[in-house]
């Protein structure tokens, strides 16, 4: 009952914005898809994923409705999301399912060229994104899921420099949480560089408390390189680590991911070809819930279309040196050191402008 006096009243909320008197951006998007997953394992369940989690059945991945307004002076946006990847993102709040199908609420005041927000919003750190769209692959790789934060609550400000550089400061709770677990807050840097046209530097740093136990520092680092070789071809990589200053031991995780996409018709619609390839090693276990060293390869064919949306077909690998990767209910059979998935996803958005 109180879930559904929260979904009623952020409708409400949503409808009230979208009748203000300022030019509007609507956005909606659908994400669904079938997985199989090899190994065929007895709890349906492909392991180590973020949102593509069931096997051998259609799933709705994500579907979401977003409206913005750009601030001349000051704006808003509030991002409305359900789905398998509503739950998974807001699986750890602590203040439970209230915040579940908000993935971004907050207010813009603009000066000059400085922004400053404040409410609910996507982590600036890693490679990928929440939104299947505005990622290279279908899958969420292994530093999305386990090195990146997936949403902060607090402040922001960006000040955008020129069309080369832009320098972000942001003070959170900390790691995925809109209520706090603890007394300490979490203090953010960004800067995105580009030298050249076709060129893409961006770097950050994330730091502050994300447990109850007192000195539970944690540093984050973030680097992401995107190049456009040309037309046909393009090139990105995402480094990621990070590690906790607790008591006696120290919780360490370092990644690399590594992608490709082949556009043969030299657009932005039509066929794409992306290989990723990602290591990441989780020293503590304190991410993954194991000492493990674990790669994955993966290759995606994307058929791109503005007018009927995106179909998506995937292949991914995921290997590690312990046996993490659930297998069948067979008589004696252990879980593997592999896992092997094929995919089928269809996402479609659309964008309006209402003035």
């Amino acid at each position: 009952m109180r879930l559904r006096f929260i979904t009623v009243s952020l409708l409400l909320v949503f409808l009230l914005l979208s009748g203000s008197a300022f030019a509007q951006t609507f956005t909606g998007l659908f994400d669904g898809y079938y997985a199989f997953n090899l190994n065929k394992p007895a709890n349906q369940t492909n392991s180590m994923r973020a949102f593509d989690l069931n096997h051998q059945q259609f799933s709705l991945n994500y579907a979401e409705v977003s409206v913005e307004q750009k601030p001349k002076t000051v704006g808003y946006r509030f991002d409305l999301g359900f789905g398998d990847a509503a739950t998974v993102v807001n699986s750890t709040e602590p203040a439970g399912v209230m915040y579940q199908h908000v993935q971004q609420a907050y207010v813009s005041v603009k000066h000059g060229d400085v922004v400053a927000d404040f409410g609910k919003f996507v982590t600036p750190l890693g490679a990928e994104v929440i939104e299947t769209k505005d990622n290279w692959n279908y899958s969420r790789g292994l530093l999305f899921t386990y090195a990146v934060p997936f949403y902060h609550f607090g402040a922001r400000a960006t000040w955008t420099a020129n069309d080369k550089a832009t320098v972000a400061a942001y003070v959170v709770n900390g790691w995925n949480n809109v209520k706090d677990n603890n007394r300490g807050k979490s203090l953010g840097l960004m800067a995105i560089l580009k030298p050249a046209s076709n060129l893409t530097l961006t770097e950050n740093y994330l730091v502050g408390n994300e447990s109850p136990v007192r000195d539970n520092r944690r540093h984050t680092f973030d680097s992401i390189l995107t190049y456009d070789m040309n037309k046909k071809v393009s090139g990105m990589a995402n480094y990621d680590y990070e590690f906790d200053s607790s008591f006696g031991t120290r919780r360490r995780l370092q990644g690399i991911a590594v992608y490709g996409k082949i556009s043969p018709m030299g657009s932005d619609t039509g066929l794409k070809i992306v290989p990723r390839y990602e290591w990441m090693d989780d020293k503590s276990g304190g991410s993954t819930g194991t000492k493990q060293r674990i790669q994955e390869g993966t290759v995606t064919f994307q058929m791109v279309s503005k007018e009927s949306g995106t179909f998506w077909s995937e292949y991914r690998r995921d290997f590690s040196n312990k046996q993490v990767f659930t297998l069948s209910k067979t008589s004696g059979a252990r879980p593997r050191l592999n896992q092997d998935t094929i995919e089928f996803g269809y996402t479609y958005s659309f964008s309006k402008e209402v003035k």
